[in-house]
């Protein structure tokens, strides 16, 4: 059974690569495989300045196989498509090939044997195969030109089928195995470059010895028939398909390995993004700031782009002004000895050549070497054998040597530096070069802290003119149609004088007395009458658009005119001018009335006034900048201040960091700045925090009094220099995350008491907001902010009048005043409840479901309730903020099914 199993897989294998159309093909491939590989030979040895008999042995045996390939394709040819093919054509063209085949092996035996060789000679065995070959090979020739009249095999003499036999037998075996051991030899015992070897194991393993071993089952068991040239049809499709692979891989690998010199430098085999690699690593180079930092750094770099190991890197800083000390046995001290040696010994011309190698790497030279002896070659494989060096790698500065780099011997087993890799190490020895230069002449820490000041004060600009942009387009949409109504008041009568101011003022003035609008109306018109002066108010209408109120008297027509219109930039201004006695704030006074960012703020602190207004501009300006801030405030108004800053000034993710007591362990320490992995737990490998929110995050640490000395120090040096140290570690790390912090007591005061680090204290002293105390504020700015909070809670005008806050009210809470704002907001919130709830309107009141969110992000949510959970940027909002639909389901105050489906859809898990 099992026989008859894999009698049927043998005829399927006989009958399938056997088969001769498909055989034609692949013989038609290798043939065309082998020519061009032949043109490229020829292209390659004729550019080269020198010819290496080893490239004229291995142009003999492509042509002595190409002939084989020929003249199986006119066999081939025969059998198939073209019978009428005389006999005598494919005998003559038989005998030629294996003429030529014997040439093929002649020529495979000698380049073997002589491509382990510096010069070229003939040996007496040589020569004893040479003799035995040419009788071989001239034989066939004699048959082939002296007996082409054979038109049948009965016709072919009796010895030419025994003579391909013998011809079979001592190629393979005499010719061929001897060449292939004395070749094995030399590799064992001759001192052979590394290149050389490799070169050799694959044209052995992978091209001659299957090369070989295909040949000898074409013709195995060498009882050929006189009208047949192989015992297997199958036997020669395998061999075809084989010997086109091996060719093809071989060559590519020889070629890339700088065969017989016609390459500088090893070809890389694979191309990988050198740009997108490397730009982080010379931004991370550039944040070093001493010679330890700059030679971790080359180790790490080589460690990652050219797998070194760590410790077999080493960089050298050449000191001119202090020799080596000769009595150091250290073997880095050795190493710079014997370099130092090498530089002043050494002839011009090594020093020149080792200029314009520009890098050495050992293997190349050697190579190198062995086909062109050069005396400066010489001297530089010894410079590097006494240095025990794979690679040295000069490093400039204005042509001048000033460092190095050594790799050590053996780094990296069984892999050559390519070309590719040889050019990321030039470019990054050049760059090295610029660092060392300013390490040793220039305060490099000072450079990275000056650099870090033009950054934030580059976005300070940048965001100031995004201001200045959207305050300019606000303008813009309003002064497109400028309408200016007119309103003529008089007997305690408003009448419309124009089309402008109906589609202004849109309520009935006469009738809705009760409104906000109407009442703003009358009291400037009021005042016109009883002051006899023009008056101007800023209102809103019932869609929230400012509008200005501007009355003068009309003394002709005993009656008063209003005229009503959209703000311009002047009017904003000049508002409030009187109150901001610094003219460089007016800016910030536009951008506070007309911007988004402006109504936030206005959002979070709606009052008006001295002290309150400069405050919002202050607050403004430290939101378009990203500088670490210190925030003075209550402890209840820190998260809706930290949440304003983060949400203006665009970023992404917000951490908060909530100590409430002194640091143990480092724990905080190792969470923002992550642990050396030499003293770090296996299993503790979560993300530091400041590498989390890298690039665009805000890290909020409360009570910052609380952290550890050492952890306010490595805290201190991220917020001066944009980078931070991995702790218990030198390697430094670029980080572009705001710090926003708060103490329960005045960190200079802690600082003088050395209580807290007095690096750490000058930094966030440098942008310190305050709040203004509300206990101190006056009553007619904490009556505004209170008006405002009762504003912002009722979400319709329905009610307003009636809910509005009485001047007792007002008293009251001037009286026991609240300590934050949040305090505030919560106490009005409470009385606007109690007043409705006391006129029985508390069910129709619509009070805003936003009132009690200080993330600028959620408000909008807020307001939507379930309706949100159509919207789904709103809905991945609140997951990436919750990251729990129970949570999310309580916010929007719907079930939590609502919110599992809305997920589901949305694809958020």
């Amino acid at each position: 059974m099992i026989l008859s199993f894999f009698d049927t897989i043998l005829r399927f294998i006989e009958s399938a690569l056997g088969n001769f159309y498909f055989l034609i093909a692949v013989t038609s491939v290798l043939f065309f495989l082998k020519a061009t590989l032949l043109v490229s030979l020829v292209t390659r040895g004729l550019r080269s300045s020198k010819l290496h008999r080893q490239w004229l042995f291995l142009v003999f045996v492509l042509v002595g196989s190409m002939f084989e390939n020929f003249a199986w394709l006119i066999k081939l040819s025969k059998l198939t498509f073209l019978p009428d093919i005389e006999y005598r054509l494919t005998l003559f063209m038989a005998r030629f090939s294996w003429g030529f085949t014997i040439v093929q092996y002649q020529s495979l035996a000698l380049f073997l044997e002589n491509l382990a060789e510096q010069k070229f000679k003939l040996t007496l065995r040589s020569k004893f195969f040479i003799c035995i070959s040419s009788i071989f090979f001239f034989t066939f020739m004699g048959l082939a030109f002296y007996d082409f009249n054979c038109f049948n095999s009965t016709q072919r003499p009796a010895f030419e089928i025994p003579l391909i036999t013998m011809t079979a037998l001592y190629m393979l075996f005499p010719l061929m195995l001897t060449s292939l051991f004395i070749t094995f030899r030399k590799i064992q015992t001759t001192q052979l470059p590394s290149l050389l070897k490799k070169q050799l194991s694959v044209l052995i393993k992978v091209l001659i010895i299957p090369w070989w071993a295909c040949d000898l089952l074409q013709v195995y068991p060498f009882d050929l028939l006189a009208n047949s040239i192989t015992n297997s049809y199958a036997a020669i499709g395998i061999s075809q398909i084989f010997l086109t692979y091996a060719i093809y891989y071989s060559f590519r690998q020889i070629m890339a390995l700088r065969f017989l010199n016609f390459k500088n430098h090893v070809q890389a085999q694979k191309k990988h993004n050198f740009i997108g690699n490397f730009k982080d690593l010379l931004e991370q180079l550039s944040y070093a700031t001493n010679m330890q930092e700059l030679a971790h750094r080359t180790q790490t770099y080589f460690q990652e782009a050219f797998n070194v190991p760590l410790r077999r890197t080493t960089l050298y800083i050449r000191k001119q002004e202090a020799p080596v000390d000769e009595t150091t046995k250290t073997n880095d001290h050795k190493v710079q000895k014997e370099v130092e040696n090498f530089l002043t010994v050494n002839a011009p011309t090594t020093i020149e050549l080792l200029s314009q190698a520009k890098i050495l790497i050992y293997d190349e030279l050697s190579f190198s070497n062995f086909y062109e002896k050069n005396p400066s070659y010489t001297a530089l494989l010894t410079f590097m054998d006494a240095i025990n060096a794979d690679i040295f790698i000069p490093v400039y500065e204005k042509q001048k040597l000033i460092g190095y780099i050594v790799i050590d011997h053996h780094a990296r087993l069984d892999q050559f530096y390519s070309d590719m890799e040889r050019d990321e190490m030039l470019v990054f020895a050049s760059y090295l070069g610029n660092v060392i230069n300013l390490l040793q002449h220039r305060n490099l820490e000072s450079v990275i802290h000056h650099e870090k000041e033009l950054k934030e004060e580059l976005y300070s600009k940048h965001q100031e003119i995004n201001q200045y942009k959207e305050s300019v387009r606000s303008f813009l949409r309003t002064s497109t149609q400028k309408k200016i109504g007119i309103i003529f008041y008089k007997n305690r009568h408003f009448t419309f004088g124009n089309q402008a101011a109906k589609e202004l003022i849109k309520i009935n003035i006469n009738n809705q007395e009760g409104h906000p609008l109407s009442q703003a109306l009358k009291k400037i018109a009021q005042q016109v009458q009883e002051y006899k002066s023009p008056q101007t108010h800023f209102v809103k209408d019932a869609d929230g658009t400012r509008l200005v109120l501007n009355g003068v008297p009309n003394l002709e027509q005993n009656n008063i005119i209003i005229t009503v219109y959209h703000p311009e930039i002047s009017d904003i201004i000049t508002k409030q001018l009187d109150q901001l006695k610094d003219p460089t704030k007016w800016d910030y006074l536009l951008y506070l009335e007309t911007t988004q960012s402006g109504q936030l703020i206005n959002q979070l602190i709606p009052g008006s006034g001295e002290t309150l207004l400069n405050f919002k501009i202050e607050l403004l300006k430290t939101a378009m900048s990203k500088k670490a801030t210190l925030l003075e405030m209550a402890e209840e108004d820190l998260l809706p201040t930290t949440e304003l800053l983060h949400h203006i000034g665009l970023r992404e993710k917000l951490h908060v960091l909530t100590l409430h007591g002194p640091e143990k362990n480092f724990e905080t320490a190792t969470k923002l700045f992550g642990m050396n992995p030499v003293f770090n737990n296996a299993h503790n490998t979560q993300e530091s925090v400041l590498k989390s929110l890298h690039p665009t995050g805000t890290l909020f640490i409360k009570n910052i009094q609380f952290l550890a000395p050492e952890t306010q120090e490595y805290l201190a040096e991220f917020i001066h220099y944009g980078f931070y140290r991995i702790f218990k570690s030198d390697q430094k790390i670029f980080a572009n995350v705001r710090i926003i912090c708060s103490s329960a007591r005045d960190v200079t005061v802690l600082a003088d008491e050395k209580k807290f680090s007095k690096t750490l204290a000058n930094e966030l002293k440098k942008t310190t907001v305050t709040m203004p105390s509300l206990m101190t504020l006056s009553e007619d700015e904490l009556s505004s902010l209170a008006q405002g909070f009762s504003e912002q809670a009722l979400k319709t005008q329905t009610f307003k009048n009636l809910l509005a806050l009485t001047p007792r009210e007002k008293l009251k809470l001037a009286n026991q005043r609240p300590v934050s704002l949040q305090e505030l907001k919560t106490r009005v919130q409470h009385l606007l409840v109690a007043k409705s709830k006391k006129n029985d309107i508390y069910q129709e009141t619509q009070f805003d479901p936003a009132y009690d969110i200080s993330d600028p992000e959620l408000v909008e949510a807020a307001r939507l309730g379930k309706h949100a959970l159509r919207d789904p940027k709103i809905v991945a909002l609140l997951w990436n903020k919750f990251k729990s639909q129970n949570q999310i389901a309580t916010f929007l105050g719907v079930n939590r099914s609502s919110v599992s489906r809305r997920c589901k859809k949305y694809d958020l898990n």
